[in-house]
């Protein structure tokens, strides 16, 4: 099902003047995937899997719940995302263990993603992913795809490890769900040709994710739903709203015209 937001559309995309800011999981991903952080749990120690489903399972409830303030779901991802962070230092998230278990793991792109992101690529149009996952993940992932193009910028929770592959520390500030801004992030040889595109195209799966934008340029946003849950708030922020069989890359693509 194709839902036209509550506002007026009035923004023509072309391959010279837009540019892509994309979510990874459960956007970039199919919805039945696991995400990154179930991903890099898989590589710990035996126990570090399921502690970090049973955060997953107390807290993402949370995250999709839009009658909660924003100063409390924001205190709320401040401690799922430090209490996961804590278990993969004590269970030794490990990054020579990722290539292995991507490769066996339940992640799969969302159907046309990797077209998606092939054509981008060869139109040579900025994207930059910005996920409140595990930047190792999603680098593994994509590589293991062959598709972590050049014009990729990607801005995850990134960590430095140990000479045995065993994580120490966060390399950059936390990026949760609540604070997903691509203000002062971008680096890299795309950063002034993703700044001086007109327009940008958003995707993500919940509403936090329209915070990524800088808000400097027109943005056009399309948010992938799940389950037909808070559909009256998709429609206030989002442009286009997917969801069911209709929630894929190619209905992208039909939509932008590209």
């Amino acid at each position: 099902m194709v839902i036209l937001g509550d506002k007026k559309i009035d923004i023509n995309l072309t391959k010279e003047n837009m540019c892509v800011l994309m979510d990874f999981d459960k956007t970039t991903t199919s919805f039945d995937s696991l995400d990154s952080w179930a991903i890099a749990g898989m590589t710990a120690k035996e126990g570090c899997e399921q502690e970090i489903n049973k955060l997953y399972e107390k807290y993402r409830p949370i995250e999709m719940d839009y009658s909660i303030s924003y100063e409390e779901k924001n205190k709320q991802m401040e401690i799922w995302y430090n209490s996961c962070m804590n278990l993969y230092y004590k269970y030794k998230f490990n990054k020579e263990k990722l290539k292995d278990v991507v490769e066996i793991a339940n992640l799969n792109f969302r159907k046309g993603a990797k077209e998606f992101l092939q054509y981008m690529y060869e139109n040579k149009i900025p994207v930059v992913i910005l996920s409140a996952g595990i930047g190792s993940v999603i680098k593994e992932f994509l590589n293991k795809e062959n598709c972590f193009f050049d014009n990729i910028i990607l801005i995850s929770n990134n960590f430095i490890f140990d000479e045995d592959g065993n994580a120490l520390k966060l390399e950059n500030s936390l990026i949760h769900t609540m604070n997903k801004c691509i203000n002062g992030k971008l680096k890299g040889m795309w950063k002034e040709e993703f700044k001086k595109r007109e327009y940008r195209l958003l995707l993500g799966d919940t509403i936090e994710d329209i915070e990524m934008t800088d808000n400097t340029k027109k943005t056009f946003k399309i948010a992938f739903l799940d389950k037909l849950e808070n559909i009256d708030v998709y429609k206030k922020e989002f442009d286009i709203i997917l969801t069911g069989e209709d929630a894929t890359f190619d209905e992208v693509r039909k939509i932008i015209n590209i």
